[in-house]
């Protein structure tokens, strides 16, 4: 028979993790209005744990969803430890002690946030299966001991009848100090009463009374309030509900995670439903002070940014170098306690990019578009592994593209069009295999096109016009059969236009206008059905304009002159929409004899 050793006990004592917990959320009370205050890595350093959590069999289970975001379990699990089954009973601890009225909703699903623990994070407060004094015991957490309510009001005692408990002598009561009649001790009794909320630690009283100490923001005047171990009682006059609760839990969680580091972690993202019998791996929680420091290096990066690109004189510099979430600094996105965005386009930076830009490895969009940059784009930007976009697009950058460029594994998009860009297109960025987009147009390139470029399987537009490429177009190129744009206008290209080039089949605009190419066009091109442009025009291009090229459907602009053809042009080609046939001064080709003998459609 199943060993049931966990169930619901009396209130205890503040575990060593609240105590923690507790010196770090005295910091600040801001996070009772949305705001976490900041915390120093370290304090959660002891806090961190393995790599692998428990598991656990599903009893029973409650899914609750609010909303997308906020779709939870609450479970009652029987968890193995050792060769002893442990009952960590969530749901009827909940529904026990108030229900959905006393916790609100879950907000996270049940983690192992330390040894010797389960935890689940409610909207309204925070219960722990722990071990404990020889057993394991279900206790909601002393949140608001763990948020700085330590100690109690000895000064503000109430002469109304109620219910005295605790050892600070106070009493829970219907009436508040001055008589208003609040419903604190039906509303006490009814959700559970000294296991759910822990003892009085204030009398039911407005902030503002003489001898209170406790004072929380955020609530319109004559709010009278009540404070308990675990919990907040507020009577608010304008409202139909004699009592609410305060979102303790949320305060606590943001404390113990800042700067929205839970997102980092799949137990606080919405789930699916669980399945009675199932078997769960409770997802353990750690690295939280290695993510805080992270955070507080994410916002050296950017101050390090704003010093070098003249921040005090940006368009827009909202809440930078302010104590403000770093969320709120104009521009910045954050993710999981990571700068994940940065969007400071046609935002008036001027000023060379800092090395230490490369220390914002969380970004996954950087967009500095439009400004007045100078100087070289530094190597270090090779370690924003994560960026897929990247745009330093119209800007007056110079030197060459860093090779550690190809180091972005997941770049998909990057523009570096409209700089002073000079040099070589790096090779190493034919490593950039999720690449979608590459555009280097208007810069001073110079050298080959890379044959590395043909190992981009995922490319559907390479723009790089008006540099200074020289070489041929290598044939490689021919691999990207998805491309849909090649761009390769005014440079200083050379040799056979690639007969591989009809390999890409889904290409729609071919410009290869203003180079130095010579030889024939390649019959092959009549391969790409899907072409709605061909420039060809101001090369050194000879030989016969190839008949196959009427196998180009949908083609509607055609750009052929300032070359050397002979013979005639299919008739096909001077058909469309615009085109440049005339200036060839060739004949039209005639029909073949097969052409001519076709009956006329009746």
């Amino acid at each position: 028979m199943k060993s049931l050793v966990a169930r619901r006990t009396r209130a205890g004592r503040l575990s060593g993790h609240s105590r923690r917990i507790a010196a770090i959320a005295v910091l600040s009370l801001l996070a009772f209005v949305a705001l976490a205050a900041p915390v120093v890595a370290d304090q959660h350093d002891a806090d961190e744990m393995a790599t692998s959590g428990p598991s656990a069999v599903v009893e029973r289970s409650a899914f609750t969803q609010p909303d997308e975001t906020l779709g939870h379990n609450i479970p009652d699990l029987m968890l193995s430890v050792g060769d002893v089954e442990i009952a960590c009973d969530f749901l009827t601890f909940y529904r026990a002690t108030g229900d959905v009225d006393r916790w609100g909703y879950a907000t996270s699903e049940v983690i192992a946030e330390r040894a010797g623990s389960l935890t689940q994070y409610y909207q309204r407060g925070i219960v722990d299966c722990q071990e404990r004094d020889g057993g394991w015991h279900m206790e909601r957490r002393l949140v608001w001991d763990d948020l700085g309510g330590l100690g109690a009001e000895p000064d503000l005692l109430s002469e109304q009848p109620g219910l005295p408990l605790g050892p600070w002598g106070h009493r829970v009561s219907n009436l508040a100090v001055d008589g208003t009649p609040t419903g604190f001790l039906d509303f006490f009794n009814a959700l559970g009463g000294l296991q759910a909320f822990g003892h009085p630690k204030s009398e039911a009283r407005p902030d503002d009374a003489l001898g209170a100490v406790f004072n929380l923001g955020s609530a319109a005047p004559g709010v009278i309030r009540q404070y308990f171990q675990a919990a907040v009682f507020e009577h608010r006059p304008d409202s139909p509900e004699l009592v609410h609760l305060r979102f303790l839990g949320d305060a606590a969680r943001d404390a113990m995670y800042p700067f929205d580091i839970h997102q980092a972690f799949e137990s606080f993202r919405a789930a699916e439903p669980l399945e009675d019998g199932q078997e769960l791996v409770v997802e353990e929680v750690s690295g939280v002070g290695a993510r805080i420091a992270q955070y507080h290096a994410d916002r050296d990066a950017l101050v390090a940014l704003y010093d070098a690109l003249d921040g005090p004189n940006w368009n827009l510099n909202t809440n930078w170098l302010s104590n403000a979430p770093l969320r709120q600094w104009y521009g910045v996105t954050v993710g999981a306690g990571r700068v994940s965005e940065l969007d400071l386009s046609q935002n008036q930076l001027s000023g060379r990019i800092p090395a230490a830009i490369g220390q914002l490895t969380g970004l996954t969009n950087l967009d500095l578009f439009g400004n007045q940059l100078t100087g070289e784009i530094p190597a270090t930007i090779g370690d924003l592994d994560k960026v897929t976009r990247l745009s330093l697009w119209a800007n007056q950058l110079s030197g060459s593209i860093p090779a550690e460029l190809g180091d972005m594994e997941s770049l998909e998009w990057v523009a570096l069009g409209i700089n002073q860009l000079t040099g070589a297109i790096p090779p190493e960025l034919g490593n950039l295999t999720t690449l979608t987009h590459m555009d280097f147009t208007l810069n001073q390139l110079s050298g080959p096109i890379p044959a590395e470029l043909g190992n981009l399987p995922d490319v559907v537009w390479i723009g790089l016009w008006s540099n200074q490429l020289s070489g041929p177009i290598p044939a490689e190129l021919g691999n990207l059969t998805g491309l849909t744009q090649l761009d390769l206008d005014h440079n200083r290209l050379s040799g056979a236009i690639p007969a591989e080039l009809g390999n890409l089949v889904n290409l729609d605009e071919l410009w290869l206008r203003h180079n130095q190419l010579s030889g024939p066009i390649p019959a092959e091109l009549g391969n790409l059905s899907s072409l709605t442009v061909l420039g060809l025009e101001q090369n050194r291009l000879t030989g016969e304009i190839p008949a196959a090229l009427e196998g180009l459907v949908n083609l509607q602009r055609l750009f052929l002159a300032g070359n050397d053809f002979t013979g005639c042009v299919p008739a096909a080609l001077a058909q469309g929409t615009r085109n440049d046939v005339d200036e060839l001064g060739l004949p039209l080709c005639e029909p073949s004899a097969d052409e001519e003998e076709a009956p006329a459609e009746v």
